[in-house]
C-alpha cells in the first residue's frame, strides 16, 4: 500500500531568528527547500508553490470539495460577500459542506478566533479533498484535465516536469494520506522573540515591555526533537 503524510511546518517557526514563512519571500523556494531540510532531515527532492488564486480556481474545476468542521468556524474579523452581494462575516456551523473554490480559501486562510493550529489541520483536509477528487479524474476527461494543465503553466512554480508530474500522479492512485501538525500540542512552545533574546518570561517582565513578535520553538530549544517527531510520524 502507497503511503503519504503531510507535515504542517507553523508559520510562526523561529529558525536561525527568522520566522519561516519569511524565507520564501526573502530568498526564494530553493533556500526555503534547504531550510525545510535543515529543520526536519528530510531532503527535499521538489518543490510545488501555487498561487491561492490558483487553488481557488483548482477547486471549482473540480466541481467543488467536501470539508467536515468539527467545530463551528467563526471570525469576525474575515469580512465576506456571499452570491447575491450581501456582505457579512465568516461563519460556518459544523458539520460537512460541500465548498467552492472561495469558500475552501476562506476556510484555509481563516486564523483568527480559532484555537492555535486548527488552521493547519484545515489546511490538511482541504489538501488531502482536492487530492481525492483530482484521482477521480481520468484520461478521457479532457476538457478538465486541459483546464488544469493551463492553469498549471498560469500559476504553478516548480522544478517538477510535466512527465515526473505525470508520473506522480499515476502513483498517487491508490495512496493513503496521513496528517501531522507540529504545534504546542506535542513539540513546540510559544514565546516572542525579545522574551527569547533576553532569556525571561512573561511574567518576568513589566507590562510595557516590548516582547516582540509571537513565535513558536522546539522543547528546550532542541531542534533533534522536531526530526524525530517527523521520523516517527512517518514511520506510523
Amino acid at each position: 500500500m502507497n503511503r503519504g503524510t503531510l507535515i504542517s511546518i507553523p508559520r510562526d517557526l523561529f529558525y536561525k531568528r527568522t520566522k519561516i514563512n519569511s524565507i520564501y519571500r526573502r530568498f526564494g523556494p530553493n533556500v526555503l527547500a534547504n531550510t525545510i531540510t535543515e529543520i526536519t532531515g528530510i531532503r527535499i527532492d521538489k518543490y510545488v508553490m501555487v498561487d491561492m488564486y490558483a487553488f481557488a480556481e483548482l477547486v471549482n474545476i473540480l466541481d467543488g470539495i467536501d470539508v467536515e468542521l468539527t467545530e463551528p468556524l467563526v471570525d469576525p474579523t474575515y469580512r465576506v460577500r456571499d452570491e447575491n452581494g450581501k456582505w457579512s462575516t465568516l461563519y460556518y456551523p459544523a458539520g460537512v459542506h460541500h465548498v467552492n473554490g472561495v469558500q475552501a480559501l476562506r476556510i484555509a486562510r481563516a486564523r483568527h478566533y480559532t484555537p492555535a493550529f486548527s488552521r493547519d489541520m484545515r489546511q490538511q483536509q482541504i489538501l488531502k479533498a482536492v487530492k481525492d477528487k483530482l484521482m477521480t479524474i481520468g484520461l478521457s476527461d479532457i476538457n478538465r484535465l486541459s483546464r488544469i494543465i493551463k492553469l498549471g503553466f498560469k500559476y504553478v512554480e516548480t522544478d517538477i516536469s510535466w512527465l515526473e508530474a505525470f508520473s506522480l500522479y499515476r502513483s498517487c492512485q491508490d495512496i493513503t494520506l496521513r496528517h501531522a501538525v507540529i504545534s504546542t500540542n506535542n513539540i513546540l512552545y510559544s514565546t516572542y522573540t525579545n522574551l527569547l533574546a533576553t532569556g525571561l518570561k512573561e511574567d518576568q517582565v513589566d507590562e510595557d515591555f516590548d516582547k516582540g513578535a509571537w513565535i513558536v520553538m522546539p522543547l528546550d530549544n532542541d531542534w533533534k526533537v522536531i526530526k524525530k517527531f517527523i521520523e516517527e510520524k512517518i514511520a506510523e
